[in-house]
């Protein structure tokens, strides 16, 4: 239910919220002038604001005191002068208005700290959670529809050496500049992590072996004169697994992607090496 209402417009959420005003002014009206129901008209307030935004649940607002003005009036709710009854609408307008203000701001606030939770902080890239709920969501996509998908890992070649020769900060920057042009030259639904120390890992969903090596040595060439323009001594050792059929967990694609990288490594670094998976023989 939740992902279904983070999936509709705010058109939609506020035809919602008006809907529930009209059934809350309904029931005002029935209970008649003895009793009112003020505090129930914030919950559409609640509702709009939380998932319309801080616009839709003010004007939501002017239309909750407008409502409790009207079902007010004809259930025969009297007022001492209209200047009562203005200042009351004005009232519970304001009140209603700066509710739904600090709910849209709270749940902004709640947005961002849920974004920076999932993001390494210093590259700008998912951070380790982040990228195994995502290989966990893709890997249930491929396994249902046959399609396949592919994992790059990246272990940074001689980083420790760029940290000793230039110091920590450029060691920061070179990592900054691997995640920023991995991300430039990747798809909006691929996916890059950072998952610690000099190791990067690239999700192309729905990605073939050909199509990954087109992306993938484009972004390595790129790095390289990047690295050599900047006089940092640093390769790439690159192992790229395709999956037309997926193994029984997400956690295992990743160990088979990182277990190549090593082997890379060992055979003397500085290469990219592809590699298919298409279920056990």
């Amino acid at each position: 239910m939740r992902d279904f209402i983070e999936g509709q417009g705010k058109a939609i959420i506020l035809s919602i919220g008006l809907a529930s005003v009209a059934v809350v002014g309904v029931l005002d009206y029935l209970t008649g002038s003895h009793v009112t129901l003020t505090a129930i008209y914030l919950l559409p307030v609640y509702f709009v604001a939380w998932h319309g935004g801080a616009g839709a649940g003010v004007l939501l607002a002017l239309c909750c005191a407008a409502a409790w003005l009207a079902a007010g009036h004809y259930a025969g709710r009297l007022f001492s002068s209209t200047l009562v009854m203005l200042w009351q609408f004005i009232s519970l307008t304001v009140i209603a208005g700066a509710f739904a203000i600090l709910l849209a701001r709270l749940r902004k606030a709640q947005s961002r700290t849920r974004a920076l939770s999932l993001v390494d902080f210093l590259t700008g890239a998912l951070n380790s959670r982040a990228f195994y709920n995502l290989v966990e969501n893709e890997h249930r996509k491929s396994a249902r529809y046959k399609r396949p998908l592919t994992l790059a890992y990246i272990g940074l070649d001689h980083f420790k050496r760029v940290n000793s020769r230039f110091g920590h900060t450029v060691g920061d920057m070179v990592l900054q500049r691997v995640a920023r042009t991995m991300m430039r030259y990747l798809r909006a639904t691929d996916r890059v992590a950072r998952l610690g120390g000099d190791e990067f890992v690239i999700l192309l969903p729905e990605t073939d072996l050909d199509a990954a090596k087109v992306v993938l040595p484009k972004i390595c060439d790129q790095l390289a004169e990047e690295m050599e323009d900047k006089g940092w001594p640093l390769t790439l050792s690159v192992a790229v697994i395709t999956f037309f059929h997926v193994p029984p967990s997400a956690r295992a694609m990743i160990k088979m992607a990182e277990k190549l990288m090593w082997a890379i490594k060992r055979d003397g670094k500085n290469a990219i090496r592809y590699a298919t998976y298409k279920g056990e023989s």
